[in-house]
């Protein structure tokens, strides 16, 4: 619950995870809904319940469907607007330059996490660096992850 809380401050998110509702199997965090509770007998056997919200690991890796909540959400959230080109680069695991930012939401200033948005989709999150003098958004988690740890089999 720390990692998590510990991520949503650093994009600037108000949301709230309700801890009577947040379930831990292994290392992945889920809020499970009142209306599961009917159809869940035995909690100790579980592999998935409710909506992922992500793992924890030495960091809090959120999962796409709360970062398009987040995504969604008003208010002073640390988000970056980028053009087509960028936000197709960034899903291959490429930085953003701060030239290539259309339009900055919230903080963004160094070491600061920031949602990289296209078209109203979040397409991950990054952390503020400096390199060479120029600050980037430094890639952390894209939802092209997921393509690039499967193994194509010919």
């Amino acid at each position: 619950m720390r990692l998590l809380k510990k991520f949503l401050e650093g994009v600037g998110s108000s949301l709230t995870v309700d801890e009577e509702r947040l379930l831990r199997i292994n290392n992945k965090r889920f809020t499970v809904g009142e209306e599961l509770d009917n159809f869940i007998f035995r909690w100790d056997n579980l592999v998935y319940a409710g909506k992922l919200l992500g793992k924890d690991r030495k960091l809090f890796h959120p999962s796409p469907t709360l970062l398009q909540e987040l995504a969604s959400e008003q208010g002073p959230l640390n988000k970056v607007h980028v053009n087509r080109e960028t936000g197709w680069l960034f899903v291959c695991g490429r930085d953003v330059f701060e030239e290539s930012i259309l339009k900055k939401e919230g903080k963004f200033e160094e070491g600061v996490l920031s949602l990289v948005m296209f078209d109203g989709s979040c397409l991950g999150y990054g952390r503020v660096e400096s390199f060479q003098g120029k600050r980037i958004l430094k890639n952390v988690f894209d939802i092209g992850d997921f393509l690039r740890r499967e193994r194509w089999r010919t």
